[in-house]
């Protein structure tokens, strides 16, 4: 009997650990891809926004290749290799079914093992709207070594070995008085493993019992747990740090081109690069947050008395020349002497998200484009209004646009092509929000714009 029930154990355990690293495993190439797609696409961004800098474009593309631990080309539309970030693909063709299917506008990813080695590699398009119609003039290929995910596989299977050989000893001792109350607990731990397999990594099993069967379920939880913040920060990270760095880089080089336009006086200059010097210091400080810092839930607020109305009307005036160069009109009206307790970089970075998303969501089908920020004062509240005639949002998607995560804009909107992504910068206003104890909302509809309405207690 003893033999009989130490067997039932050892197989269950078998097959819910089996199935438990096979999922696992799967889990993890799936959002190593999806953080592939994620950098590819930004290079690709990268790639299109400095097509007549192609050494800075390089130099983006080893970052981005360093950050993500991945090799990165950049392939022109005659599959000649333009960008490698290992600078040993460069002017060679190139042709594999993924460029391709980005070729003809596909993104595609494939599993290949080479030196018994398993690679991960993915495409995706680069295409460029040239104002008439979109146009694919390349494709960034992105592969990866899946070493490190074989090997934490590994080690899993090696620690749930030792596990399992820990409760045979244990089992072959207390069986024949614990297998009445080893029936529930290994049930409830079957039904853990079942979650943790379909991806609800963290799930805790709900357990009283003692003894190594106690052990072995604190044992999953910890591994549970510790598997969460594992997939969170990988999760988190790559999309923290682009869109964080983003606003400071978008501002400075706003400022960069406002100088390069026209002759300005002396004073002009020493403003404006003094605006450049004070966004270099916030995305040193960005960086040294974002390090220290990865999640989300981590930000740590700076709290002091400032006036909104100048927070705001420095932020308007920093997006400024970007809204005059897309055609977008800005309107303000401020109101002044209004003392609130904030973080002031950190509001500074929610007016800027929720305006930049206003502009760069304009509606190139209508001839007027315009965004209206206001301030106003009521009773015992601030409000602050951002309201645009831009694209819209689809009031089913309203709900979710404050979750990181993906969106669709319907291709009848006049993008031409469907945009994934609400991103991150809405999780991050929402958060920041959140944190200051103040409220945000939204109403929009497609077609006729959106307006963004920040609550602030006094």
């Amino acid at each position: 009997m003893l033999i009989i029930y130490s067997l039932i154990i050892i197989f269950a355990f078998l097959a819910f650990s089996t199935l438990m690293l096979n999922n696992y495993r799967n889990t993890q190439i799936r959002n190593t891809e999806i953080r592939l797609f994620q950098t590819a696409n930004i290079v690709a961004d990268t790639y299109k926004g400095n097509l007549e800098d192609i050494i800075f474009a390089r130099i983006m593309v080893k970052s981005y290749g360093k950050q993500s631990n991945s090799r990165i080309l950049v392939i022109d539309s005659n599959k000649e290799v333009l960008i490698d970030n290992f600078n040993s693909y460069i002017g060679k063709t190139i042709n594999n079914k993924e460029i391709k299917s980005s070729l003809d506008g596909k993104s595609k990813s494939g599993l290949y093992m080479t030196d018994d080695k398993d690679i991960l590699q993915l495409s995706v398009p680069i295409i460029l709207n040239d104002g008439i119609k979109n146009k694919i003039i390349g494709t960034v290929l992105i592969s990866t070594s899946l070493d490190s995910l074989n090997k934490d596989v590994e080690e899993l299977k090696g620690n749930m070995l030792k596990i399992a050989v820990s409760a045979l000893v244990v089992s072959l001792v207390l069986t024949i008085i614990a297998t009445n109350n080893m029936t529930k607990p290994l049930r409830n731990l079957s039904y853990g493993v079942k979650r943790l397999s379909l991806g609800d990594l963290g799930y805790e099993v709900k357990s009283k019992t003692k003894g190594e069967i106690g052990m072995l379920i604190q044992a999953f939880n910890n591994m549970s747990h510790r598997l969460s913040k594992i997939e969170k920060s990988r999760k988190t990270f790559i999309n923290s740090i682009s869109h964080e760095l983003k606003t400071p880089l978008t501002s400075m080089k706003v400022l960069i081109e406002s100088l390069s336009m026209g002759e300005n006086d002396i004073e002009i200059y020493k403003e404006y690069l003094s605006d450049i010097y004070g966004e270099a210091e916030r995305m040193e400080d960005l960086v040294n947050y974002l390090m220290n810092s990865i999640k989300l839930e981590d930000i740590i607020l700076d709290i002091k008395k400032e006036d909104l109305g100048e927070v705001l009307e420095d932020t308007v005036k920093l997006i400024l020349p970007y809204a005059e160069k897309n055609g977008v009109a800005l309107s303000f009206n401020n109101s002044k002497n209004i003392i609130v307790k904030c973080d002031r970089d950190r509001i500074r970075e929610v007016l800027f998200n929720i305006i930049d998303n206003a502009i760069k969501y304009r509606d190139e089908e209508k001839e007027y484009n315009w965004v209206s920020i206001t301030l106003e004062k009521s009773k015992n509240k601030a409000i602050i209004t951002v309201e645009d005639n831009g694209l819209g949002i689809d009031e089913k998607n309203l709900p979710s646009i404050f979750q990181g995560g993906f969106r669709v804009l319907d291709e009848s909107i006049g993008q031409g092509f469907n945009i994934e992504g609400y991103g991150i910068g809405l999780a991050i206003v929402k958060n920041i929000i959140d944190k200051h104890n103040w409220k945000i909302s939204v109403e929009s509809s497609l077609k006729l714009g959106s307006i963004f309405t920040i609550t602030i207690p006094l």
